[in-house]
This record gives structure tokens, sequence and C-alpha cells, in this order.
């Protein structure tokens, strides 16, 4: 017996030392022993940079995206309309030629709004107006005459009042060209009204010619404060002779007087 008891000695002292390591061990700091509550340790994003850089790695280079401005659709202004709808009435350069209810010719000539007209028999009676045509209302007075007159489509219409007479009129556009005749009066269409010149009637002459689309002449010359039946004008010098006088005529042209 006295030879165990130093055995049992040590041996209960090695019992004693494995049940205090034990107990240091439970003892530890939580931050060390992962626990059931306690999810896993939270992994640390990267860093900014390498975010940044990843994404820029990603993105198109700025030359190769193409600029907002460039992909819409270029304005375009609208096309200029035709004459008939952008064009004002007051800017059209027409010749209207008709007939009133009494016969009489009547010719009118129409540039930048502005307009002269004659009407003559080939006779004896003739007048000369002078006014406007706008919006497609013609309105022309002259010596004691007024003419008044609406533009539809192809169509002039309307009355002229001579003192207490009064006539309805028609006439219709007049397009012929004639390229000395356009060269001659400037004009972008033939004339169709012929007066007799300044210095002819400085002289006491007159005279109106209206050139017909059937390329015939109508007119009168007042000689001596009387009207006769005016002789066609030369087309190659726009003069005629009457009684052993030459008369010069020039186109008639809206505002040119």
């Amino acid at each position: 017996m006295k030879r165990l008891t130093p055995l049992l000695t040590l041996l209960s002292g090695a019992v004693t030392a494995a049940v205090l390591f034990t107990m240091s061990a439970q003892a530890s700091p939580p931050s060390t022993q992962p626990t059931g509550e306690t999810g896993p340790p939270a992994v640390a994003a990267p860093p900014e940079a390498d975010v940044d850089v990843e994404a820029d790695a990603e993105a198109p280079v700025d030359e190769e995206q193409p600029d907002p401005a460039s992909t819409r659709p270029a304005e375009v202004s609208p096309p200029d309309a035709p004459d008939g709808s952008s064009t004002e009435v007051a800017s059209v350069e027409q010749n209207w030629i008709g007939q009133l209810e009494n016969g009489a010719t009547i010719a009118i000539t129409v540039k930048g709004g502005k307009a002269e007209a004659y009407v003559c028999d080939g006779k004896s009676m003739e007048v000369w107006l002078s006014g406007t045509v706008r919006d497609g209302k013609i309105e022309l007075t002259g010596n004691d005459a007024k003419l008044s007159g609406i533009i539809r489509g192809d169509s002039a219409s309307g009355e002229m009042i001579v003192g207490v007479r009064r006539w309805k009129f028609t006439a219709q556009p007049d397009d012929k060209v004639v390229e000395e005749a356009v060269t001659k009066s400037g004009s972008g269409t033939a004339p169709a009204i012929y007066r007799a010149s300044n210095e002819v009637r400085k002289a006491g002459i007159d005279g109106g010619w209206i050139m017909l689309p059937d390329g015939t002449q109508i007119g009168i010359v007042t000689w001596n404060g009387k009207p006769i039946p005016a002789p066609p004008l030369d087309p190659a010098f726009y003069s005629t002779v009457v009684n052993g006088v030459t008369i010069a005529a020039e186109p008639v042209v809206p505002g040119a007087r």
C-alpha cells in the first residue's frame, strides 16, 4: 500500500491538470470561438478602386459612343410650297384678257400687286385704269371709271362702271411668252398692253393697243382729240404710222409710271 500512494498522488495531479485545461479552453473569448447564434464572418468587399476599374473595363470607350445630338433626326426646313400656296397673289405677274358685256375688250396686267388695265372696242371707246390686285381682289380706278372684280382659279370676273353705265366682264389668264417682247419690257411675261410713248403723248397724240392671244391686236389712237381705230404695231419696232406720223409705243408695266 505504501508503494501505491505516490502513484495515486501522481495520477490525481494529472487528472486535476486535465480538468483545469478543459475549463481554460471553454473560457476563451467569444471572438475566437464561433457560436451557433452568429453567422459566418462577413467577407470584405474589394476596394472601390478595383470596382471602378472593372466598371470602366465593361463600359465602351467615349470615342465609340455616338453623340446623342448626332442620333437625332436633322431639322429640315419645310420645302417651299408651289406658287399657288406659298406665293401671295400680290407678287404674281400675270396678264388677263377678256370682254365686257358691250363687246369691248379688256386687258389687265399685274405685277407685284399693282395693276394696269385698258378697255377699248377698237372704234371709239377706251378707258385706262390702274390700281391693285391683292388676295384675288381687283380694285382699279380711272377717269370717271371704276373696275372691281375677283379672281377664282383661272377666271377673273367683275364689273366696270363708267359714269352711270355698268358692264360686267370676264377674263382669262394670258400666259404667252415672246422673247423679244419680254426683253423689251423687262418683264417675265410678254406685255399685253402697249401705249404711245411719253414723247408722242407730249405731242398731243395718244394710243393704246391690246395684244390678243391669237396674235392680233385691237386699239385706238386719239388724234387731235378724236379716237380712231389704231393701225397694228410693227412687232419689230413696236411702232405704227398714222397720217404719215410715226407713233412709237411702249409696254405698260404696272408701277412703272
